[in-house]
């Protein structure tokens, strides 16, 4: 097993935390942001990109990508990061080996932990900022002025999400039963 670190947000190794539910690009932005040596990859990242906000201000600027829930869990599944990312949003930990079931059953009205995840950010004392993907250059340039950091949107390009569906588990299509009426309202 890979190990991905202490859970805690490294602030004093970040100019700003980008966080989503996974399955809405939050990679492709990153990796735009560190080539423009904007720091937003913590050794730890591959567990903090899906963290619940700790409950006390941090003092760094905080981007939430959120929305598209349904597609998001069906490209959470194709690429096999489905429980590994509902782990890292209601429990901090990276456990993949927890099943679907487990989580239906643990949370069933929040199995994934989409809910949890984004209110957790609210209220927080931070400067925090939600993204809903999915969003234009001129959308998240926005966002990042609002957060105070300065990024050149020119060249970055969402692409377009890969809609190669396969069979759904049934637990899977329970978990998008859950989330079928679902919205965040982020005002």
């Amino acid at each position: 097993m890979h190990q991905i670190g202490p859970s805690d947000v490294p602030v004093e190794d970040i100019d700003i935390w980008v966080v989503s539910h996974g399955g809405v690009a939050s990679n492709a932005l990153c990796d735009y942001l560190e080539a423009q040596n904007i720091r937003c990859r913590p050794e730890n990242y591959g567990l903090i990109c899906h963290k619940q906000h700790p409950g006390h201000p941090l003092g760094v600027p905080i981007l939430v990508i959120h929305g598209d829930y349904l597609d998001a869990i069906k490209s959470m599944d194709r690429r096999g990061y489905l429980t590994a990312n509902a782990s890292k949003m209601l429990l901090g930990v990276d456990a993949p080996e927890i099943s679907m079931k487990r989580f239906l059953d643990s949370f069933p009205e929040d199995p994934m932990g989409f809910k949890a995840f984004l209110y957790s950010f609210r209220d927080t004392g931070d400067n925090v900022y939600f993204l809903r993907y999915p969003y234009t250059n001129a959308e998240a340039k926005h966002a990042f002025e609002a957060l105070g950091i300065d990024v050149d949107m020119g060249e970055f390009s969402l692409r377009e999400r890969k809609r190669k569906w396969g069979r759904r588990k049934p637990e899977v299509q329970k978990f998008l039963d859950v989330y079928s009426d679902f919205e965040f309202g982020d005002d």
